[in-house]
């Protein structure tokens, strides 16, 4: 939570994913790998058009530098590293289809008094349907299977499900609502992620995205470059098959204040580079004794890679 993750294409209002993936993506960044983009903004507000490209590939890549544990004396650094390919099938002018996939590790550079895992892994299908009700209201559907694991081995509990539902309607004032909702099967926390607010576009330029859980400010310098800065809720959760660490579920979740620039070299072609500040941090434990470990906020970086064809 994530996986994402924007994972949209040029010209599109709204793109989900879940992901992974990380993001973004609204930037994704983070209800899961799968889940990297809830809601990723950069596109005109209006129903989603149809995809630029046929095939689209993201990587990307987050840094946090190490952090200290709060009761612990220990610090802990975390990467997180994304990939997802999707293809993109028209059915007719209404109904499009998304079938792909995506893979997610997120690395833990900690002491071995810290008690944690070192990597967590999520791998998962994508499956979709966007349909465009008419030129200005549309609906997206989503679903999201995989496996959330440490991966020392493979069991039923490790599957995860993580499901989205959006929708949204236009107005010729540059206004777009947009409604829905993320439920994630088989977690034990931020099961029901509730997305809703208003996007405005008063021109070309500006664009406000007031939707939770991912605000944003995005302007656009020019066709190659756009700007934005952003907020965003991470909760990645993941099964353990490490009895040494004290508890069967491992969930890290944090807030972010983000700020970057979009570089499109060519329309289906998006380099993302991102800055920002990590603050109300904690490791949650479920299926054991073990409390909650907060962290220090940090900086971190996150740059991607979106590419079409």
């Amino acid at each position: 939570m994530g996986m994402a993750m924007g994972h949209c294409r040029q010209g599109m209002f709204i793109a989900l994913v879940l992901t992974g993936v990380l993001a973004c993506t609204l930037v994704l960044e983070g209800v899961g790998a799968a889940e990297d983009t809830v809601v990723s903004g950069h596109g005109r507000t209006t129903a989603p058009a149809q995809p630029a490209s046929d095939w689209n590939a993201l990587l990307s890549l987050g840094y946090l530098p190490p952090a200290d544990l709060h009761g612990v004396p220990a610090s802990v650094g975390i990467s997180d590293y994304r990939f997802r390919l999707a293809r993109n099938l028209k059915i007719d002018n209404e109904l499009t289809l998304t079938l792909g996939g995506g893979y997610g590790l997120k690395h833990l550079d900690a002491p071995a008094n810290a008690i944690l895992p070192q990597d967590l892994h999520s791998i998962y299908l994508e499956a979709g349907a966007t349909y465009r009700i008419n030129e200005k209201s549309f609906v997206t559907l989503k679903l999201y299977p995989g496996l959330n694991s440490d991966f020392n081995d493979i069991a039923n509990d490790d599957l995860r499900l993580p499901m989205l539902l959006l929708g949204g309607h236009a107005f010729n004032s540059g206004i777009t609502l947009v409604g829905g909702f993320a439920y994630r099967l088989g977690y034990h926390a931020a099961v029901l992620i509730p997305v809703i607010g208003i996007s405005y576009q008063p021109n070309d330029k500006w664009r406000v995205d007031l939707i939770a859980p991912r605000p944003g400010v995005t302007y656009s310098a020019s066709r190659q470059v756009r700007l934005f800065i952003a907020g965003d809720f991470a909760s990645d959760e993941y099964e353990l098959h490490d009895s040494s660490l004290g508890a069967r579920v491992i969930r890290y979740r944090d807030y972010k204040a983000i700020g970057g620039v979009e570089y499109l070299p060519q329309p289906a072609i998006k380099l993302t580079g991102a800055l920002g500040y990590a603050f109300e941090r904690n490791f949650d434990f479920y299926g054991g004794n073990r409390p909650s470990l907060g962290m220090d906020d940090v900086p971190f970086l996150k740059l991607s890679l979106d590419v079409g064809w």
